[in-house]
C-alpha cells in the first residue's frame, strides 16, 4: 500500500458514500410522495425503527471505530497500521449510511418528513467525517519517524508533535 495514496483513496471512497446519499435523497424527495406532516403512529413499524436504527447506527459508527483503532497495536508496521485504519473508517462510514439509506427508502415510500430529517441528520455527520492527514496521525498515535513517511514526498512537511 502506498502511504501517500491513502488519505486521498479514503477521500474518494468518503466523497462517493456522501455524494450517492444526496443523489438518493434528491430522487427520493422529487419522485417520492412529497412530505406529510401529520402521519398516525398505528400500523408503521418504521416509525420505530428507523429513529432506533440511526441512533445504533450513530454511536455504534463511534464505538466500533475508536475499538477497531485502539486495538491496533502500536508496534505493527505503519504499512499494517494504514490497513487497519482504512478497514474502521469503512466501517464507520458504513454504519453511519446504512440507516441513512433505510430512512431516504422509507421516506420515499410513505413521506414521512421525520424519516427524511433522520436521514439529511446523518449525511451531514456523514460529511463532518472527512478522513485527513492530521487525523489519521492523532487517532493512530503515529510517532515523528513514522509521520516523515507519511509525508515523504513533502520534503518541508514537520510531524505532529
Amino acid at each position: 500500500m502506498d502511504k501517500r495514496k491513502l488519505i486521498p483513496t479514503l477521500k474518494i471512497i468518503h466523497i462517493a458514500l456522501v455524494l450517492g446519499l444526496v443523489i438518493l435523497g434528491a430522487i427520493s424527495y422529487f419522485y417520492g410522495v412529497g412530505f406529510v406532516t401529520n402521519f398516525e403512529v398505528t400500523g408503521d413499524i418504521f416509525i420505530y425503527l428507523v429513529p432506533i436504527f440511526a441512533i445504533l447506527g450513530y454511536f455504534g459508527s463511534i464505538y466500533l471505530f475508536r475499538k477497531t483503532v485502539t486495538a491496533i497495536n502500536k508496534n505493527d508496521s505503519l504499512n499494517k497500521k494504514l490497513i487497519q485504519y482504512q478497514k474502521a473508517l469503512i466501517v464507520k462510514f458504513a454504519c453511519i449510511e446504512a440507516p441513512a439509506i433505510l430512512a431516504l427508502l422509507i421516506f420515499m415510500r410513505n413521506g414521512y418528513v421525520l424519516y427524511f430529517n433522520i436521514a439529511v441528520c446523518l449525511v451531514i455527520y456523514l460529511a463532518i467525517q472527512t478522513p485527513t492527514r492530521d487525523k489519521l496521525v492523532k487517532n493512530l498515535q503515529l510517532k515523528p519517524k513514522e509521520q516523515k513517511k507519511l509525508y515523504k514526498k513533502n520534503k518541508n512537511a514537520k510531524p505532529l508533535s
